[in-house]
């Protein structure tokens, strides 16, 4: 069973409630002097009952803070609306998520960046009195799936934070440490969920190819009215948020605290950069023939390098396919990419960069080529989305397109190539896709990015070209398209009436009529295609 968000899910879990109160009273019996009574049924074993979500500090410690602070939670209610990838023109339907931010200081509320993708209202609830107030996204890395909340009523701003008191970050976990999921109920009762870190991994969030540390943790959670970002507490201090859970298996896989810690501080220094990236693609070197093949001792360490990212950071120092990386920044790296990490054991080496590592700190790489030791420096960067050939991901925009005379080309996403779903990766998309995975020939072009035609819509001026889709666009009208914005233009300068499309696939070339496609594009506007805008370039 594939990992799923929070849904319905029978579970146990903690539920610290106010004690009842129509149970009958009955006179307590005499005790001993200097010995206490002993607590009764919904009272905790130490002091007197409080209020719903409430801890007490242990008798004998009064100066010691309580170790849960339900003070620090917060729903968040989000609307959305995306972008529909295969009809740009068009939006999916709406939907709302549902979640618990956690309070930081200077009234910041912290989620995953799944929470506020695509949303077109953000509020924020107290649990217990159910009010409200609008809130805006001051930050947030797709990549990593983090988001940073501000107030967007500041009139209203210190009156809906006065009873709250912002959370800590603890980057102390480790693999056999406890941990707590935190839920609120219906009313606002705090649900508390114990868990074990049971591994400590790097794996993709939300973004493919985009690896971060995670905490893996064992333990059954029980769903409430919390569908996205469920705070994970050590101590009275955030630990991580609740990426997804695996019902079957029992297991949830955690956001960890050193990634948001990361994150708050690239915040805070302005501009946010972002967490850097190597920008490689290894092999592992623990078959022995493949071994003999590179000429490797037997105790030689280090990885394959089988890719390297043009203008990403391995780029820049210098890093060449072929070569056997050894070591970054000092950590030895063993035949399968781990390094001995002093908190965690076993990792991937890719931590080093992305998770112990800011842009622009110096990064020093071993590697072995053709039988020499190199060490090779440069500065850790950050490839943004839009330095790709394909877009990696696309979160509160619509794709660029345009339609002319029925013929509709966008820019190739990996969005787009994901709304088919890996079942229907096959003919165009499938060629498609080993464009998005192997871009070097396109960039080599010059290219800035990967102009198809994606879909024809029934027009006098398309008949014949009725099943084209999937054909990568090298011209229009004599000019080279290296973007969207390339076609736009070409498309105003027809020659002797005729536009012609030259494709790098059959059938190669078409021919369409400018007066016709011109006429055509009238009727599809707000025609039955509900088409309110020909181009998206921006």
């Amino acid at each position: 069973m594939k990992p799923i968000f929070l849904t319905a899910l029978p579970a146990l879990a903690v539920c610290l409630c106010a004690p009842a109160q129509d149970a009958p009273q009955t006179p307590a019996p005499k005790r001993p002097a200097g010995k206490s009574a002993p607590p009764s049924p919904g009272q905790l074993p130490f002091g007197p009952a409080k209020p719903l979500g409430a801890i007490v500090p242990p008798a004998g410690l009064p100066g010691m803070a309580p170790v849960i602070q339900t003070s620090a939670l917060l729903k968040v209610n989000v609307t959305y609306q995306s972008h529909s990838q295969r009809i740009p023109w068009q939006k999916e339907s709406p939907g709302s998520r549902r979640g618990l931010g956690v309070v930081l200081a200077g009234n910041r509320v912290l989620v995953t960046g799944q929470m506020v993708g695509d949303a077109t209202y953000i509020e924020l609830e107290l649990p217990e009195s159910g009010q409200k107030l609008p809130a805006k996204v001051e930050a947030v890395d797709y990549e990593a799936n983090v988001a940073l909340l501000a107030p967007a009523s500041p009139e209203k701003e210190a009156a809906f934070f006065a009873g709250l008191k912002p959370m800590s970050v603890d980057t102390s976990a480790r693999i056999g440490d406890a941990l707590n999921v935190w839920q609120t109920g219906r009313v606002g009762e705090l649900i508390v969920t114990p868990m074990r870190v049971g591994k400590v991994m790097t794996q993709s969030y939300a973004v493919p190819n985009a690896s971060f540390l995670v905490y893996e943790a064992q333990g059954i959670i029980r769903s409430e009215a919390n569908s996205f970002t469920l705070p994970v507490v050590k101590g009275g201090r955030l630990a991580g948020l609740l990426l997804r859970y695996d019902s079957k298996n029992q297991v949830a896989t955690i956001l960890p605290a050193p990634i948001i810690e990361h994150f708050l501080k690239d915040v805070a220094k302005a501009p946010y950069e972002g967490f850097p990236s190597l920008g490689v693609e290894f092999q592992t070197t623990l078959d022995e023939q493949f071994r003999d093949y590179l000429g490797l001792a037997p105790d030689q360490p280090g990885v394959y390098i089988s890719k390297v990212v043009k203008g990403a950071s391995a780029d820049a120092a210098g890093v060449k396919k072929g070569d056997i990386m050894l070591s970054i920044n000092g950590a030895r790296i063993d035949s399968r990419g781990d390094y001995a990490d002093p908190q965690y054991g076993a990792l991937s080496i890719s931590h080093v960069v992305r998770g112990r590592a800011y842009v622009g700190d110096e990064v020093e790489i071993k590697v072995l080529r053709e039988g020499r030791e190199l060490t090779l420096k440069s500065k850790l960067t950050r490839k943004l989305p839009e330095d790709y050939l394909v877009l990696p991901y696309l979160y509160d925009q619509g794709a660029k397109y345009v339609l002319h005379g029925g013929l509709l080309f966008q820019e190739l996403t990996q969005p787009y190539l994901g709304s088919f779903g890996r079942e229907q990766l096959g003919g165009p998309l499938l060629r498609l896709s080993r464009v998005a995975s192997d871009p070097e020939l396109f960039e080599e072009d010059g290219r800035k990015r990967v102009v198809f035609l994606s879909a024809v819509l029934p027009t006098p001026t398309t008949q014949g070209y009725e099943r084209l889709s999937g054909q990568v666009v090298t011209t229009v009208n004599g000019v080279k398209i290296t973007e969207i914005k390339d076609l736009a233009e070409a498309f105003t300068k027809p020659k002797d009436g005729i536009h012609t499309v030259e494709l790098r696939e059959f059938p190669f070339i078409v021919h369409l009529d400018a007066a016709s496609a011109e006429r055509d594009n009238l009727q599809l506007m707000n025609g039955m295609f509900r088409i309110g805008s020909l181009k998206r370039l921006e």
